[in-house]
């Protein structure tokens, strides 16, 4: 994986409001990029265009992150996670980030990342995360389309009900975040803020801020994943 050095670990303060987006050819070389993300990455534009990705990339962001991203674009699928960048003089900035293949007449032909400025709560809970992982402490977590599980004994996919969600995007153990694209971010935002003030949604909405307890009702057959007392106190930030 591309390594960009030096980095000063400082991190950039941008708008709340800015919306970073680019877009790539097939082989991840950059072929529009929007005037927030040129600011924001400290690059000039002619020093972007036409160079890959990952000049972007930060040296903290475990490679299996991007080992995720690329199995589930190439998937047909977007992926959704909070991503540390670097910027030209090494600073770094955190955004939560949608990547989406661009799919015309029925074949891929790049791909599409659209960026937003995430909460602190969100950016501790993924430091901590990326962590264990950069430090091969990160046990029986893994990625699958931008979520980070942890894994209960199950023989199944992440997705099982027998496997933990340990959340490191904020709205993402939504459902409605698994199969939203681009163009339905806005609206199932919204929605994930709607249903977090719904204790009886059948689902486990897991809010990256530490403790956090989902509430699952015992009508449901998935209940008997709730987490207890004393596991919601050893294992923060993690959605059973």
């Amino acid at each position: 994986m591309r390594s960009n050095l030096p980095v000063t670990q400082r991190e950039y303060d941008f708008p709340a409001d800015a919306t970073l987006m680019s877009t790539t050819d097939t082989q991840s070389h950059i072929n529009y990029a929007n005037a927030a993300f040129v600011s924001v990455s400290g690059f000039e534009r002619s020093e972007i265009m036409g160079q890959p990705h990952n000049m972007v990339r930060h040296p903290d962001m475990p490679t299996q992150a991007f080992g995720d991203m690329w199995s589930t674009l190439k998937a047909g699928k977007s992926w959704t996670a909070l991503v540390k960048n670097r910027r030209k003089n090494g600073d770094h900035y955190w955004v939560r980030a949608n990547a989406t293949p661009i799919i015309r007449g029925g074949q891929v032909t790049g791909y599409m990342s659209v960026r937003t400025k995430p909460s602190r709560d969100e950016i501790a809970g993924a430091e901590a995360l990326y962590r264990e992982f950069r430090e091969n402490r990160a046990g029986n977590k893994a990625f699958h389309q931008g979520l980070i599980f942890a894994r209960a004994g199950c023989a199944g996919p992440p997705r099982s009900r027998r496997c933990r969600c340990a959340g490191a995007s904020a709205w993402a153990c939504s459902p409605l975040a698994r199969w939203a694209s681009p163009a339905l971010q806005l609206a199932a935002s919204a929605a994930w803020h709607w249903a977090r003030s719904r204790p009886e949604l059948p689902w486990c909405l897991a809010p990256s801020r530490p403790g956090w307890n989902c509430r699952l009702p015992a009508r449901w057959p998935w209940s008997n994943v709730r987490r207890s007392a004393s596991r919601q106190a050893s294992r923060p930030r993690t959605c059973i």
